[in-house]
């Protein structure tokens, strides 16, 4: 796995709502500082603001003084063991919002033209993939969709796009569009453990009709309002209320519908009708339905166990292998284990998550591992980059280029490419292997010899050549999914 992936890590993220000139005193919300449980806050602890408020500058470490309550501290410039301490400078101020991380660890990264240190020392400072989005700096995020347990059982067919739902379903509620569905399946116990893809919602909806009546003749179910041929037969169906001998909230199944005002219903999919008694209560007969983006793709859902999720922007808390990560979901709030996929965001199913690199020639591909702040892409992107054959390797040894700056772990295999001017790259480094007539200075070459390095500028045209083997390679920036 390589080195273990930093993760951004504060003790605390308050947030600052009062400040006092007298006493260089900042009030703040979100944890208590004295009573049980405490956020862990203690005297000496340094702290970073988000941004600027009444004397506090965005980006400067600062130190609790003295912890005065509950809510209250004093703040110095300068570590406790610096004397005389220089406290901070503060105007009066209240109803504040602005974030003030504790304690912060592993929140930057410098890219290769220098700078150490947190805060940022230049420009090119970044903060790592993962962490608890709340903590100061800009962090990436992953797109990730977390598999939540369905209630209930559903129903669904190959070449069909409607997914049936029993009476403890929800659909309504928990799905939305992209929503994705997968059914359980058996094991080779017979436990529904294992997970296959049932598709993506498109919308959902009951199918509802107004029943006025039973009847004991052909156990027929009448109907007011609405039409009883918009029924499925042999999906669940239930009652909002109880009518003859039919119970309220019980999964029923459609068995015939003799036209648009008649129908039966049987407790299991091809049993015998349900026998009826007379009665004339008005109650509503529904069938929960999703519409799916497409036909289900797994062969038969018949009274299965279902996960389900929606995609949402994400952080990583931990890794937990090469390809798996515990990530939370900044919408839901929900924790669990994902692995990246090399899927596009709508295709995200549960449990999965993706990284999106986007080169300086604004192709993209997913991000398939990282490695403290290295990473491998899944495939070759499809410029002619892909022809020198990324591989993943233990350390870079000619880089492809960098995610956010840091260097990404893939490396060109040792077969020379050489490309001919007039097809070269726009944003791709190469290495000048014959000068040929080309005008190297046109494609952006300082140095026309063989052997100089140069992101080309253009195309290019002539006979001369060069080589993407070994060289730097396009920029990876990783953006939000």
């Amino acid at each position: 796995m390589g080195r273990p992936l930093k993760i951004a890590k504060a003790q605390a993220v308050l947030t600052i709502t009062n400040t006092a000139t007298t006493g260089s005193i900042v009030t703040i919300s979100g944890g208590n500082l004295t009573t049980s449980p405490t956020v862990g806050i203690a005297s000496g602890m340094s702290f970073v603001v988000a941004t600027n408020i009444s004397g506090l500058v965005a980006g400067t470490i600062y130190y609790v003084d003295t912890i005065l309550s509950n809510t209250t501290f004093s703040v110095s410039e300068t570590q406790l063991s610096v004397q005389p301490r220089v406290m901070a400078t503060l105007a009066n101020s209240s109803g504040g919002t602005v974030k003030a991380s504790f304690n912060v660890v592993d929140a930057y990264f410098n890219n290769p033209l220098g700078g150490t240190g947190f805060p940022a020392t230049n420009s090119n400072t970044y903060s790592v993939v993962g962490g608890n989005t709340a903590i100061v700096g800009s962090q990436v995020l992953a797109q990730v969709a977390i598999g939540i347990n369905g209630t209930g059982t559903i129903y669904a067919s190959t070449g069909s796009a409607l997914v049936f739902g029993d009476a403890n379903t929800n659909f309504d509620v928990n799905f939305v569009a992209g929503t994705s569905i997968q059914a359980g399946t058996p094991n080779i116990n017979g436990v529904s453990t294992n997970y296959a893809n049932v598709g993506f919602v498109s919308s959902t909806g009951n199918v509802d009709v107004t029943v006025a009546n039973t009847v004991v003749t052909g156990n027929i179910i009448g109907v007011s309002s609405g039409d009883a041929t918009n029924l499925t037969v042999n999906k669940p169906v239930q009652f909002v209320a109880n009518i003859g001998t039919l119970v309220a909230g019980t999964t029923y199944f459609v068995k015939n519908i003799a036209n648009t005002a008649a129908f039966t219903v049987s407790t299991a999919i091809g049993g015998p009708e349900v026998q009826m008694s007379a009665n004339t209560s008005a109650t509503t007969a529904r069938q929960q339905v999703t519409y799916l983006a497409g036909p289900a793709s797994l062969v038969n859902a018949i009274g299965n166990t279902y996960v389900y999720s929606t995609q949402e922007p994400g952080y990583i808390v931990r890794q937990k292998g090469k390809q798996k990560y515990l990530i939370t979901g900044t919408v839901t709030g929900l924790t669990a284990q994902c692995l990246t996929a090399n899927v596009a965001n709508a295709n995200l199913t549960p449990n999965t998550m993706t990284i999106l690199a986007t080169y300086a020639n604004a192709a993209t591909q997913n991000v398939q591992y990282l490695s403290d702040h290295n990473g491998g892409l899944f495939t070759a992107n499809s410029s002619p980059v892909a022809t020198a054959n990324i591989v993943s390797a233990g350390q870079p040894t000619g880089n492809l280029g960098y995610i956010n700056t840091a260097p990404v772990i893939a490396t060109f295999n040792s077969a020379i490419t050489t490309v001919t001017a007039g097809s070269f790259v726009v944003g791709v480094a190469y290495v000048i292997v014959s000068l040929g007539n080309t005008n190297w200075a046109a494609v952006g070459a300082n140095n026309a010899s063989v052997g100089a390095i140069f992101v080309a500028t253009g195309v290019g045209s002539g006979t001369g050549t060069a080589s993407i083997s070994g060289a730097i390679g396009p920029i990876v920036t990783i953006a939000n999914a």
